[in-house]
């Protein structure tokens, strides 16, 4: 079965080194999603693994065999595109069908395949339009079924809903993940949706300036992500910089200045060092809560984005930071240069060394 594992995969562009030594292993019929900041190398990886592209250095193996130079057409994948890769000129049953008859598969074979699968992506009332007569959707649903049509057991998505609308991507992502484990399937699944990734995979792999910085479940990397630039990428985070002061039983002290103190669970550091503190703006609340750290500070802007409502809050020692909040019929909002009180649990502060190269170099997407 496809388990896939890369070994020290490297390829350059000339000085641009975009995959850096990467070594990743996808277990058989885990569902794995890449995602990174624009130019991170997760579409040079996923067609390192496809053949498309051959890595200058390393190995990469798809079920036990060694594939370096070996043709696309013989690893024996399923890829679907970011851009719907159909023939106009053919129907949904004769895109789906192309792949076998190519082949040489038996005539009787392919059509009790292709019936199987047009019924598992729910197309078959569709299966004589062209695909100009179809939602972008169906156009997709119809490439990942001809992807699959050759029997491959890995299937390759490079930014597949990328060109989709909004509801359409929601909808198509669960879709994708059915198919996937209802054939049991291995999957790796390039994208830039972050949502669409943690939604939908079994692991999340975290890339940045051409090697991997984190891989984990997708609870863990939002719950304890294990660097800062993991906290800032996937989702939103607060980060206050200080000192660690002192460490309880019940957990470290943080000075950020100004007087203001925090305390989190998170303990491992000495007594002096330079530290991050870090929360998710959902786990902030206005108010005062019992057990809870509270800092004071004047609100500079409120941002409503649909049901949600962002508050940020600026604090004597001139950090800003913000609060997301669910808006609630009726409820009155406070105003721009109010002050108020915000309070974060302990448990939901995380502390980190601070970055050698400085936070804002840490924190930043390029």
């Amino acid at each position: 079965m496809p388990e896939v594992k890369l070994v020290n995969v490297t390829k350059r562009y000339g000085r641009i080194v975009a995959n850096d030594h990467i070594n990743l292993t996808i277990k058989d019929k885990e569902y794995v999603s890449v995602i990174g900041p624009s130019g991170c190398g997760k579409t040079t990886l996923i067609k390192n693994i496809a053949g498309i592209i051959e890595p200058d250095e390393g190995e990469i193996y798809i079920g036990g065999r060694l594939v370096n130079k070996v043709p696309i057409e013989d690893r024996e994948i399923g890829y679907v595109f970011q851009n719907i890769a159909l023939f106009p000129h053919m129907t949904v049953w004769d895109n789906i069908t192309y792949g076998p008859k190519v082949k040489g598969y038996p005539p009787e074979e392919t059509e009790s395949l292709a019936r199987e699968m047009i019924e598992m992506i729910k197309v078959a009332a569709r299966a004589d339009a062209y695909p100009d007569e179809l939602s972008g959707g169906t156009q997709q649903k119809t490439a990942v079924a001809r992807a699959l049509m050759t029997r491959s057991k890995l299937l390759l998505l490079d930014e597949p809903l990328g060109a989709l609308d909004l509801k359409v991507r929601a909808a198509l992502r669960y879709e994708l993940r059915r198919i996937v484990k209802d054939l049991g399937l291995t999957a790796l699944h390039v994208t830039h949706d972050q949502e669409e990734a943690m939604s939908i995979s079994d692991r999340v792999v975290v890339m940045r300036r051409g090697r991997i910085v984190e891989s984990g479940k997708p609870l863990e990397l939002y719950m304890r992500p294990k660097n800062i630039f993991t906290a800032n990428f996937v989702g939103e985070a607060n980060f206050l910089e200080g000192k660690l002061d002192r460490v309880t039983n019940e957990g470290s002290i943080v000075d950020i200045g100004s007087g203001l103190k925090i305390m989190t669970r998170d303990k491992g550091m000495k007594i002096g060092d330079r530290v991050v503190a870090a929360f998710r703006p959902e786990f902030a609340i206005l108010g005062k809560i019992e057990g809870g750290n509270t800092l004071s500070g004047n609100i500079t802007d409120i941002v409503y984005s649909g049901s949600l409502v962002r508050i940020y809050v600026e604090l004597p020692n001139e950090s800003r930071i913000v609060i997301k909040k669910a808006l609630r019929f009726g409820e009155p909002l406070p105003r721009i240069g109010e002050k108020v009180t915000v309070s974060i649990s302990p448990e939901n502060i995380l502390m980190y060394p601070y970055p050698e190269r400085g936070l804002r170099r840490e924190l930043s997407l390029e």
